[in-house]
């Protein structure tokens, strides 16, 4: 009961999961006891508690027969559950006389779930609706953008039904899942369910489950509706990007009615069906799609097109415009580290190398491009990829090898090697650092093991977090045509870091 009495500090509705425990008749007893504890001076502060207890065949932990299950149920129910969700799959077992017994003390949820994919709609509502039940549970997993449509499209539909509406809750499992999780109280979910803030991932009910803070306060999930603008993260993996917590923030700052959620995508022609129908309004891109998107955007900038890769795209009348503000990312925080203004260059004997030859290590090159530096190198695991990437944009290539015997003013590093979770490497050792001036593009963490190197060389070190910060208040500009809030952003960006680095902790416990 430890875990209620934590959830329903930030909530008066939680879900019991009955079967997550050992023995769930021996804690029927401590229901009363929680509802005493937590309940307020009038009826209406009761918590709302129900009672789950979903067999292991059906994806729960319960071991027992349908019968006993039933009768937990029940007895839940006789404690002070005021409502009961029993699985299709055992309600088909016990058939319609022993589930309507349910509802004698409780309102009842039947549930269809399916752990692997989205499933046949109609198919499932035959199934449910077999059973008079006063809520409608139908969740599948999505397993790329267009499935949350699936759903929310549903939703959608049956409050269009006589007698059906209030009575549906539908979203979708898996990472890919989240944004119809957001979505779904503004399309006609009756309600929805969250994790207790900062649970482990491993306590998680459900793939893809968001906590109820983030859900309440940074998406707004109950504030959300059909007029939201809707921007988000299209990559792979998106999980742990702080561009949710940045912009969100910045769009509640500035009173916008817009929310970002992440996409997570493999497929981009069926993310770009999926984003004409949620509609988006606009998308950041990261790894591994920022030079695949620019093939798909209607429209790009010069400098856009020169880096052959894009990061931002703004959606006008489901025309895709496409721009890369990465750029900025990198000449900002160099321009300020070398005390530059917009019209000032390098000096001639400057001496820059580019560590990696994807798109970030492309517009860091185009960067130094702008920034009229004389001598540009590149440097990758492939030397091929570097030798194309300077022939390209006028540079030299070198061997990472032979950054040993190499002196520079600048090193940028632009490869994802450091980056969460694998935290403890460094794409370079100490003796290949031989630059005065060490900038990491990643920016989770905030100072990699590449820049504590470089750090405890005498460098001077640029974390990524600068770049991102830059490269994101472009974004939000270039969408809203606002002012980006930067010192919020920069705070947000921070705290959330924080928090993710105590959840690890604490996950690794």
């Amino acid at each position: 009961m430890e875990n209620a009495e934590t959830a329903l500090r930030h909530g008066s509705f939680i879900e019991l999961r009955l079967d997550w425990v050992n023995e769930p008749r021996e804690v029927l007893p401590l229901i009363p006891l929680l509802l005493k504890r937590k309940a307020g001076p009038k009826a209406k502060d009761t918590p709302l508690l129900q009672a789950t207890c979903r067999r292991m065949q059906n994806g729960g932990l319960y071991r027992g027969s349908v019968a006993d299950q039933i009768e937990i149920l029940i007895n839940a129910a006789a404690a002070g559950c005021r409502i009961v969700d029993l699985e299709v799959e055992s309600a088909l077992i016990a058939r319609e006389q022993a589930v309507a017994v349910l509802r004698r003390d409780a309102l009842l949820i039947v549930s269809y779930h399916d752990f692997v994919s989205m499933p046949v709609i109609d198919k499932a509502m035959r199934q449910l609706l077999r059973f008079p039940a006063d809520y409608y549970k139908l969740v599948g997993t999505a397993n790329r953008q267009s499935d949350n449509l699936i759903a929310l499209d549903f939703l959608q539909s049956v409050k269009k039904r006589p007698g059906e509406q209030g009575k549906w809750i539908a979203f979708c499992m898996g990472d890919a899942g989240v944004p119809s999780r957001v979505l779904a109280l503004s399309r006609g979910s009756a309600f929805l369910y969250a994790s207790c803030p900062q649970k482990a991932p491993s306590l998680l009910a459900a793939p893809g489950q968001i906590d109820s803070d983030k859900l309440l306060n940074d998406y707004r999930a109950d504030k959300l509706n059909r007029r939201t603008a809707i921007f988000g993260l299209l990559g792979n993996p998106v999980k742990h990007s702080l561009g949710a917590a940045i912009h969100n923030a910045s769009f509640r700052a500035k009173k916008i009615d817009a929310v970002y959620l992440p996409l997570l995508a493999s497929d981009l022609k069926d993310f770009r069906k999926a984003a004409a129908k949620y509609p988006l309004s606009g998308f950041s891109v990261t790894i591994p799609h920022k030079e695949a998107i620019l093939r798909m955007a209607d429209k790009a900038d010069k400098t856009t097109l020169k880096t052959g890769a894009a990061n931002t795209v703004r959606i006008h009348r489901g025309k895709w415009e496409a721009i890369n503000t990465d750029i900025d990312g990198i000449l900002v925080p160099l321009r300020h580290a070398y005390g530059l203004s917009e019209n000032d260059t390098l000096p001639p004997d400057f001496r820059a190398v580019v560590v990696g030859t994807g798109g970030a290590a492309r517009g860091a090159v185009i960067a130094l491009q702008i920034l009229r530096c004389p001598n540009i190198f590149v440097a990758g695991r492939n030397h091929a990829k570097a030798k194309k990437l300077a022939r390209e944009k006028g540079g030299q290539a070198i061997t990472v090898a032979s950054l040993t015997d190499e002196n520079f003013d600048l090193l940028i590093h632009a490869t994802p090697v450091g980056m969460w979770p694998q935290t403890e490497e460094s794409f370079l050792q100490a003796d290949q650092i031989n630059a005065s001036t060490v900038f990491d593009l990643i920016y989770n963490p905030v100072e990699t093991r590449l820049l504590k190197i470089a750090r405890q060389l005498g460098c001077r070190t640029i974390s990524g977090m600068e770049m991102f910060l830059v490269q994101a208040a472009g974004q939000f500009e270039h969408w809203t045509g606002e002012k980006a809030p930067l010192p919020l952003m920069r705070r947000v960006a921070m705290d959330e870091l924080k928090q993710f680095q105590l959840q690890q902790q604490n996950a690794q416990r």
